[in-house]
């Protein structure tokens, strides 16, 4: 198979660049003179404002009768254009209906009718001697090298119109759990896929949390309701099958079922539809959700390379179709946005490099988080957007100024000033942080999961006054973002000053461990907890004390990370070895203990496909050079491993992809 981290296209240095503001005109002169009313097929599910306001819709389009009546924006799912600014010609709408039809599209929904006998479908019962069509493995990896190199054509980017929920939405949530479920199955769409796609799309909704895209709080349950009605709804079949993708690969990581050939037939599909949408329509916001969902997906294979072709193609059409200000007008939008910066601040960490977004749009997202926080002061939601919002643009500030130093493109005077208000910020969104709500019943109590003996805990993690509880656990994400912020900050200025870790440095890392272990042991959170500490945990482990309990400790949440399917990139394991002295290259613990064979499986494959960076910031990231050049041979210290065998050098993994012996994959 080929890498698909390669986008030609965008990457062209050539290729004209505009500017925010000439994209902003650009959208404007697009913009239909005039609202020409079409007649739309109806379906089963009402407008965004009717459902917040939790009355029913007789979802007449483009307004429905109340929103028409009470004079209120009215926008239904999927939709690329709203009230306010009018829709398109018949002839277009008909000629992407006809493009969206085409022999591609249908072929997809008949292929890949693998058998998931163990996800129970609710509408249908599933007969138990149904012969299965499931595909066998080589011929999954036949049809897999069919991945293009370059899934992204040459496209005049048009500025898309995101599907728009009402402003209020997520911030008069509270939280991120709630019991309602989007109408997938109510979809007309829904009888024409197949039984393994429909319960796909199930088992994401009642299974899969904002943690398995290692997010930290998702307001609204964005994931579990728009994102899956513009799926369903939009013409583009894309993203449907990345989400489909995405579910298979959870079920197979949560069932122990090693065969990945269901996973990636249905991620193979999501390209080939991608490249077939984008050659007869321009990007839209449904493009730009399943190139996020297609780099989250890399993201979690390990695969930092490809995921960096994603990022740049996703960069490309965002800048191209929106400005600071405009990707914040509504729900969609500002998701798309919150789900990009993750990539960019993660990408920049580990190379060392500032970020790819100027700074103009993180700053825009907070300003409109303190807005919006400053209209509802006592909305939960509300708070928790702003705190992450302001944590963002601290880490962006921070990569910024570091960068700039490295590059020797500020002056010493400016760096000292910058780094002074830097540290004011840093204190005083400490104060703010764990200050926020100290009433005890606040916190849990109880640690069910506890173990007995407690002999592989480094912190006492059964704090009654440490942990949050209730509608107030996503405080603990935001700590813990927080306290890696302040970490790295802590870290880079002392680099800067040539001086050694500190005793404060080792105190947060262990308070950050402390707060994985609790999430880790408590009965609270939505599922896959811990997924949304992953990156959390491999700051504070380069920041632990070298001894045996520490590294043994970091090993056993390192291999845990990966058995809930978030997947470290050989590179880091290559690192880790050189840091605490022990070969952790092939598995972070001493034979092979609790090494999953989807693991293996997954590791064979991309070491199969695995080239050479592209670049310099691919190379940068695949190094982790920002986060590891800096750790000298006497900061990580002189400790012998756990394992039976010496420690001995480790060949770096980047210049060699050996698969195993019981590898399928074509030489």
């Amino acid at each position: 198979m080929e890498s698909i981290g390669s986008y030609s296209d965008i990457d062209d240095p050539n290729r004209t660049m505009i500017s925010p503001q000439q994209a902003s005109q650009r959208s404007r002169r697009r913009q239909p003179a005039g609202s020409q009313h079409v007649k739309h097929r109806r379906t089963r599910s009402g407008c965004y404002t009717c459902r917040q306001r939790r009355v029913k819709c007789d979802e007449t389009r483009p307004t429905c009768d109340r929103c028409r009546k009470g004079k209120r924006e009215c926008a239904y799912p999927g939709s690329t254009s709203s009230t306010k600014e009018g829709e398109r010609d018949s002839k277009s709408k008909s000629a992407s209906a006809d493009s969206s039809s085409s022999p591609s599209g249908n072929e997809g929904e008949e292929e890949g009718r693998q058998r998931l006998s163990i996800i129970p479908d609710d509408d249908e019962e599933r007969d138990d001697d149904e012969p299965g069509s499931a595909i066998s493995d080589s011929r999954n990896l036949s049809n897999a090298s069919t991945w293009s190199a370059d899934p992204y054509p040459p496209s005049s980017i048009e500025p898309p119109i995101a599907a728009q929920r009402p402003a209020r939405s997520s911030a008069s949530r509270t939280n991120s759990k709630h019991a309602s479920k989007p109408s997938i199955s109510l979809n007309p769409r829904w009888s024409s896929l197949s039984k393994d796609v429909k319960s796909y799309m199930k088992y994401h909704r009642d299974h899969l949390s904002h943690h398995h895209y290692a997010f930290k709080y998702d307001g609204g349950d964005f994931l579990k309701t728009t994102f899956l009605e513009i799926a369903m709804n939009d013409q583009s079949q894309a993203l449907l099958y990345a989400i489909v993708a995405f579910a298979a690969f959870h079920h197979s990581i949560a069932e122990a079922d090693f065969r990945i050939s269901i996973f990636l037939s249905y991620y193979n599909r999501s390209i080939h539809l991608l490249q077939q949408s984008l050659k007869s329509k321009k990007p839209t916001v449904t493009t730009l959700l399943t190139i996020l969902q297609l780099a989250t997906i890399e993201e979690f294979l390990g695969d930092w390379g490809n995921l960096l072709g994603h990022q740049r193609a996703a960069y490309q059409i965002l800048t191209d179709s929106f400005t600071p200000q405009t990707i914040m007008q509504d729900e969609t939008r500002r998701k798309i946005i919150t789900w990009y910066i993750r990539f960019d601040l993660f990408a920049g960490m580990m190379s060392g490099s500032e970020t790819t977004l100027s700074r103009e749009w993180f700053a825009a997202c907070h300003e409109h988080y303190q807005r919006q926080l400053k209209d509802r002061p006592d909305d939960l939601g509300a708070k928790y957007e702003e705190y992450f919002s302001n944590s963002r643009l601290v880490a962006t500030d921070v990569a910024l100024l570091f960068s700039q130093k490295g590059r020797g493109a500020i002056s010493e005077e400016d760096f000292a000033l910058k780094t002074e208000d830097l540290i004011a910020r840093v204190d005083a969104d400490r104060v703010r942080l764990e200050t926020a709500f100290t009433e005890s019943a606040n916190f849990i109590k109880r640690f069910p999961r506890k173990s007995k003996t407690n002999a592989k805990a480094i912190t006492e993690y059964w704090d009654p006054e440490f942990l949050y509880g209730g509608e107030l656990f996503t405080m603990n994400y935001v700590l813990i973002d927080f306290w890696a912020i302040d970490l790295m900050f802590k870290h880079n200025l002392a680099k800067v000053q040539g001086q050694q870790p500190t005793p404060e440095m080792a105190r947060i890392a262990l308070k950050k461990c402390k707060m994985f272990e609790a999430i880790e042991h408590c009965d609270q959170g939505a599922a896959g907890a811990i997924l949304g500490c992953h990156a959390s945990l491999g700051i504070a482990c380069l920041f632990l004390p070298k001894d045996e309990t520490h590294i043994d400790w970091c090993r056993r949440k390192f291999a845990l990370i990966e058995q809930t399917g978030y997947l470290y990139p050989p590179r880091i394991r290559f690192h880790m070895s050189q840091v605490w002295n022990v070969d952790v290259s092939h598995w972070w613990l001493a034979n092979d203990e609790g090494y999953p064979d989807i693991v293996r499986a997954i590791r064979d494959f991309i070491d199969y496909r695995a080239n050479a960076p592209k670049n310099a910031l691919d190379a940068d990231v695949r190094d982790m050079s920002g986060t590891f050049n800096s750790m000298t041979i006497s900061e990580r210290g002189n400790v012998t491993g756990t394992d039976s065998e010496q420690f001995s050098p480790i060949p770096d993994p980047s210049t060699s992809h050996d698969s195993s012996p019981e590898s399928t994959w074509p030489a």
